[in-house]
C-alpha cells in the first residue's frame, strides 16, 4: 500500500507540473498590450537660434513704426549671441528709439507654444518684452491676442504677466507671475477650444475656461521688445533661448 501511495503522489506532481507549464506557455504567447503615447502634443516647429542670424524663411521681421507709434521697429534690432540666444535690443539711435519685433510665418488654430526667455531691467521703464500670438486676420481685438509673456514697462522686472485680449471692446483676463523676469523662465501656453492653460517652469499656474475669451481663429506667434515711451536711456535687451510649437496628436 505504501508503494502505491508514492506512485499516486508522483502522478499528481507530474499533472500539476504540466498544468503550470501550459499556463506559463499561454502567458508568453499572449500579445502585449498596445503602447499608448501619454503625451498628447506633437512637436511641429522648433528654433534654437543656433545660426548666425534669424532665419528669414520662418520669421518675418518688422520694419516700420514702433509700438503705438513710439520709435521704430527695425530688423537690425535682432542678433544671435555667441551662446545661441536670440537677442532683441532697444536703444536710442540718432535720437530715435529703435527696437524690434518678428512674427512666425506659419499660423495655427490651437496648439502649445513654449519658450525660454528673460528680459533685462529698464531704468527708463520704456520697454516691454512680449511673446504673444496674434490673429492672421489682423482683426484686433475681436479675433483675440494672447500675450503669453509680457513684462510691461517696469524698471525692476520683478514680475511678468499673461494677458488674454478678446471681444470687440478689448476685454482682458490677466494673470501676474510674481517672479523675477530678468532670470530665465520656461513659459508655455496650451490653447484648446475649451481652455487656455499657462505653465511656468513646468508647473501649471493659470487656466482660462471662459469660451468667450478663447479665440477660434488662426494665430501666429510673435516675439517683440515693445517701446512704451518715445525715448529711453541706455540699452535694454530681451533674450530667447529657444521656442517650440506643438499640435495635438490625432486619435
Amino acid at each position: 500500500m505504501k508503494r502505491r501511495s508514492i506512485t499516486m503522489q508522483s502522478y499528481l506532481f507530474v499533472f500539476v507540473f504540466i498544468l503550470l507549464s501550459c499556463n506559463k506557455d499561454n502567458k508568453t504567447t499572449e500579445s502585449p498590450p498596445p503602447v499608448v503615447n501619454a503625451d498628447p502634443w506633437k512637436l511641429v516647429f522648433q528654433d534654437d537660434f543656433s545660426g548666425f542670424s534669424v532665419n528669414n524663411a520662418v520669421w518675418s521681421m518688422y520694419d516700420g513704426p514702433g509700438h503705438v507709434g513710439n520709435g521704430l521697429r527695425k530688423p537690425s534690432a535682432f542678433s544671435i549671441s555667441p551662446e545661441g540666444y536670440l537677442v532683441v535690443t532697444a536703444q536710442m539711435i540718432n535720437g530715435v528709439l529703435v527696437s524690434g519685433g518678428m512674427a512666425h510665418r506659419t499660423n495655427y488654430k490651437y496648439g502649445k507654444f513654449e519658450f525660454r526667455v528673460r528680459t533685462e531691467t529698464d531704468p527708463s521703464a520704456a520697454t516691454s518684452g512680449v511673446v504673444l500670438t496674434w490673429p492672421q486676420s489682423e482683426k484686433w481685438p475681436e479675433d483675440g491676442e494672447l500675450d503669453i509673456y509680457e513684462t510691461g514697462p517696469g524698471i525692476e522686472r520683478n514680475s511678468f504677466f499673461t494677458v488674454v485680449h478678446y471681444n470687440t471692446d478689448n476685454k482682458q483676463l490677466q494673470f501676474r507671475h510674481s517672479i523675477d523676469a530678468t532670470q530665465w523662465h520656461i513659459v508655455a501656453m496650451e490653447w484648446d477650444p475649451n481652455y487656455i492653460s499657462i505653465y511656468r517652469d513646468g508647473k501649471l499656474v493659470w487656466t482660462v475656461e471662459d469660451k468667450e475669451a478663447i479665440p477660434d481663429v488662426l494665430h501666429h506667434v510673435c516675439i517683440q521688445l515693445d517701446a512704451a515711451e518715445p525715448a529711453m536711456e541706455g540699452v535694454v535687451k530681451m533674450y530667447v533661448d529657444w521656442i517650440k510649437i506643438y499640435q495635438k496628436r490625432q486619435p
